[in-house]
């Protein structure tokens, strides 16, 4: 039997802000590491950005042998600890691993916003009228735009087509 006839998946614990640097040493160390990154837009100065971030910070899932590559993993640079209960790393069943990098492609997971239905109340985030309430009338030909009722003073409801980012529920 193979030393990869024992292995098994284990969480491994980063110090903040290596869980990059820890994957790359790992590659050369156990056989198969996993860094789940999540895209996500998000606001910087006013402006919608996209980024790609850890999807769990500080953490770092690696599969390998515990007996023959622990202490190189345990003391790899930026690593913290190996999850575990009384001082014993504990394995991550492999069926997690799976369905985490099922919800992904290329190991980056996207969390989309839930979806608007007609009629539902929304606040207006973003724009010239961030802070009013408005009520959602559909999404247009682009789902990153929607029409959304506001309402003026004295008047009835006026539509506004904004960008979807601009609304929140």
């Amino acid at each position: 039997m193979s030393d990869a006839d024992f292995s098994n998946w284990y969480l491994i614990r980063t110090k903040p802000h290596k869980e990059r640097w820890v994957f790359d040493q790992l590659k050369r160390i156990t056989q198969e590491p996993f860094l789940p990154l999540l895209r996500s837009k998000t606001r910087c100065f006013g402006r919608l950005t996209t980024t790609v971030k850890p999807l769990f910070p500080c953490y770092v899932f690696s599969r390998f042998n515990l007996k023959t590559c622990y202490y190189d993993v345990k003391y790899t640079p930026g690593v913290h600890s190996l999850v575990g209960v009384g001082g014993e790393p504990v394995v991550v069943s492999k069926l997690i691993v799976e369905e985490i990098r099922r919800r992904g492609e290329n190991g980056i997971v996207e969390i989309r916003p839930p979806a608007l239905g007609h009629g539902q109340r929304v606040t207006i985030v973003d724009g010239p009228f961030r802070g009013f309430q408005a009520i959602f009338d559909r999404y247009l030909s682009s789902s990153e735009r929607v029409a959304i009722l506001l309402d003026a003073i004295g008047a009835s409801s006026i539509r506004v087509v904004l960008p979807l980012s601009c609304v929140a529920e």
